[in-house]
């Protein structure tokens, strides 16, 4: 019932020592330096036989100055136990392998090791039983409202398949943008929760479920709840401000009916509503009692992976008293189909989910945000996990080959 081409080796060990090996490895070599304790270096060589249908362990001592197998009796991988060391003379490997896509819930696997000394007669182990639980579970949110202080409540339900392990915890995700989703709610028992967001539009979410051995459902896009929210927007001090999209830019639009003593306006942008950052400067006209009409273009925001842009005006006086203007949306152009990422932002990996099912076979680039190309990522499939966990904290742009740019946040 198992599937050797998903072998991935994992840690090992002999007497008191304990080694890794790194993630998705189905076959290892290395020469480990022991010199100093056991006198010999210990070649492990581990792997599957496509001919014989085993997965194998050889732990070889080598001598240090032949660079051959040792021949010494006494110099060996393993130590003598005694009472004061009682790990001495075990050793230990580990692996995983996942059911073939045929297996079915409750069939059984079982699982037993030879273990060959030099040239003595192989030692059977016992016999390791484990039962399939073979399909991941389902959920979907039942439910999802919005009190009139923005609390959003939500429901959900889940179920495992028939004999399967069953549901152990639930994550909720959300996303103001519809394609960079965080994780709200990690491993819940719940079934129902309320969120306070603060965000003017429509805010989505998913729910994955996780089966008590570890299994988590692939999110399925028709599982994706959707609420508006309307908050009250902040005073209006000017004539109007508005903004819009033209291509690859966002044009800012604002007047104002008298100035007095105004120095600046200062333009921010936030990606969420929430926290804004300056991204340039219009000088006032000072003092008038005539209408003033001024403009401000964002360049190139194509480039920065998000669907849609908040932008408010800061007005600072002279005397350093400032105002703000209301807040401006802006949605770029809608894809016919959007890709997902989550959890964003993270710590260590990221799944992106691809729903232009033309862009499974091809090729996508991570870049940081000086454009520096930091990785290469194949497209398998509609699920792909991108591992960051040796990247810098930052942001970072996935660019897909049918024009897509996802923004990545790595904590």
């Amino acid at each position: 019932y198992q599937d050797p081409t998903t072998l991935q080796l994992g840690t090992f060990g002999f007497n008191n020592l304990e080694f890794d090996i790194p993630a998705g490895n189905s076959s290892y070599y290395a020469r480990l330096d022991w010199r100093d304790s056991l006198g010999v270096y210990v070649d492990v060589l581990a792997g599957y036989d496509v001919v014989n249908n085993e997965i194998f362990w050889e732990f070889q001592a080598i001598d240090p100055v032949t660079l051959l197998p040792s021949e010494d009796p006494d110099k060996g991988v393993l130590l003598l136990q005694d009472s004061t060391h009682a790990k001495y003379g075990h050793g230990f490997v580990n692996f995983s392998m996942k059911p073939r896509s045929t297996a079915q819930t409750l069939d059984v696997i079982n699982a037993r090791a030879e273990i060959i000394f030099d040239d003595n007669e192989m030692i059977p182990t016992n016999i390791h039983t484990n039962t399939l639980d073979a399909l991941a579970p389902q959920s979907s949110i039942t439910g999802a409202s919005v009190s009139h202080n923005n609390q959003v409540s939500i429901t959900w339900n889940g179920t495992d398949d028939p004999n399967g392990s069953g549901i152990a915890y639930y994550s909720i995700f959300g996303s103001p943008d519809g394609v960079n989703y965080a994780m709200l709610t990690a491993k819940t028992t719940a079934t129902d929760t309320t969120f306070n967001i603060n965000n003017n539009g429509d805010y989505c979410f998913f729910v994955l479920a996780t089966d008590n051995v570890g299994q988590t459902e692939t999110l399925s896009t028709a599982n994706i709840t959707c609420v508006e929210i309307v908050t009250d927007p902040l005073p209006v001090t000017w004539l109007h401000f508005t903004a819009e999209n033209a291509e690859n830019n966002n044009i800012l639009d604002w007047a104002t009916s008298m100035e007095v003593q105004a120095k600046d306006f200062n333009i921010e942008r936030s990606f969420d509503g929430l926290k804004f950052d300056s991204i340039g400067s219009v000088k006032a006209s000072g003092n008038t009692n005539s209408p003033v009409h001024y403009k401000y273009i964002d360049r190139n925001v194509n480039l920065l992976g998000s669907s849609i842009f908040y932008y408010r005006i800061k007005q600072i006086d002279i005397d350093g008293n400032y105002a703000y203007s209301n807040i401006a949306s802006v949605r770029m152009p809608v894809v016919a189909r959007k890709s997902i990422v989550y959890p964003n932002p993270t710590s260590h990996s990221v799944n992106i989910h691809i729903s232009d099912t033309q862009l499974v076979g091809s090729e996508g680039q991570l870049f940081d945000l000086n454009g520096k190309p930091i990785m290469r990522i194949q497209i398998q499939s509609n699920l792909v996990q991108v591992n960051l966990f040796d990247l810098s904290s930052g942001i970072y742009l996935l660019k897909l080959s049918n024009g897509e740019t996802l923004r990545i946040i790595k904590q």
